[in-house]
């Protein structure tokens, strides 16, 4: 019974997305002192960056994939983008460049490439050798 109730906070608890930050920096090559250029826990679209001084800006997308946009490519009311003007920022990496604006897109649990398969062999392995663990799961 124990070992339902942790299957099921794990999944939960996957379930819930984290928050995604943009650092901002001044100067190039994210030197300087960072300052929060947008930050959230969910989508949004059409974001305006904090200052429009920033020189390079750094991020940590949690599970959401951020895209940042230079001069005012976003369209408040239709929410669209020139797709040609952005740049997906990838974690704790510096991007130099005069960025505007962003978007956080969610991306499904389901949907990653870096989802594992599981290894149906592997775990039928585990249940002979342990059986008492599948029968805590009857």
């Amino acid at each position: 019974m124990q070992l339902k109730s942790f299957l099921l906070a794990l999944a939960l608890g996957a379930a819930s997305a984290q928050a995604w930050t943009i650092h901002g920096y001044t100067e190039k090559d994210c030197k300087g002192t960072a300052d929060t250029a947008g930050s959230g826990s969910g989508k949004e679209a059409c974001g305006t960056m904090k200052s429009s001084t920033y020189k390079s800006l750094k991020a940590s997308p949690g599970d959401y994939v951020l895209t940042a946009y230079s001069g005012s490519s976003c369209s408040e009311s239709s929410g669209a983008y020139t797709p040609s003007e952005g740049y997906a920022l990838q974690p704790a990496r510096c991007v130099n460049g005069d960025f505007d604006t962003y978007e956080a897109q969610f991306i499904a649990i389901g949907k990653r490439d870096n989802e594992t398969a599981i290894d149906e062999e592997l775990v039928a392995a585990y249940y002979a050798e342990f059986p008492e663990e599948l029968d805590e799961l009857k």
